[in-house]
């Protein structure tokens, strides 16, 4: 019985032809996303955060009681994942909403706007469709209204006005194009 050496049956990762085409093939579509990304960023709707009234404390949510990754991911100045907190980190949580279309993420098939809610008809409808899956996204008791004009172009904005018990209330002024 003839035994194989273990660098026999599995060839270093220098000497492997297929490992550095895969290498290769990863690094070119890696390149085209990095030369696309501002074309992919200026083409998703764009966003505004409005603070509204006057009362802007987050003590009662503690400094890191809404954590998360900030939204759109990106690195923060040590190589690592930016975070975000407490009503920006929620502010972004709805955006992504808004942004994110149904079946997009594999293990939250339900997460977001399904993908012909913009090109219905009724103002009322749009607004009751993005409110409930807002309200379903998000796990925190949050008071929300949201209203819907469309214009005759096609455009949509989206105004979703939310507030935190006794930490303030904001508005995000959300613009899709057609």
């Amino acid at each position: 019985m003839d035994f194989q050496t273990s660098s026999e049956i599995y060839p270093s990762q220098t000497n492997s032809r297929d490992l550095n085409n895969i290498k290769n093939n990863f690094q070119l579509k890696d390149n085209q996303r990095a030369e696309n990304s501002e074309i992919l960023k200026s083409s998703r709707a764009r966003a505004e955060l409005i603070r509204s009234g006057s009362i802007s404390t987050d003590e009662k949510y503690g400094t890191s009681s809404i954590k998360g990754f900030a939204y759109p991911l990106e690195l923060d100045e040590n190589g690592g994942v930016k975070t975000s907190s407490n009503t920006q980190r929620l502010s972004e949580q709805i955006v992504e909403i808004l942004d994110t279309r149904i079946g997009e993420r594999v293990y939250r098939q339900f997460f977001g706007v399904p993908e012909t809610v913009f090109e219905t008809i009724s103002e009322d409808v749009l607004s009751q469709v993005i409110k409930k899956q807002i309200k379903e996204a998000v796990p925190f008791d949050v008071e929300l209204d949201v209203s819907v004009e469309i214009s005759e172009s096609g455009s949509a904005v989206v105004y979703v006005g939310y507030s935190l018990e006794q930490a303030g209330k904001y508005i995000i002024k959300y613009s899709v194009d057609r």
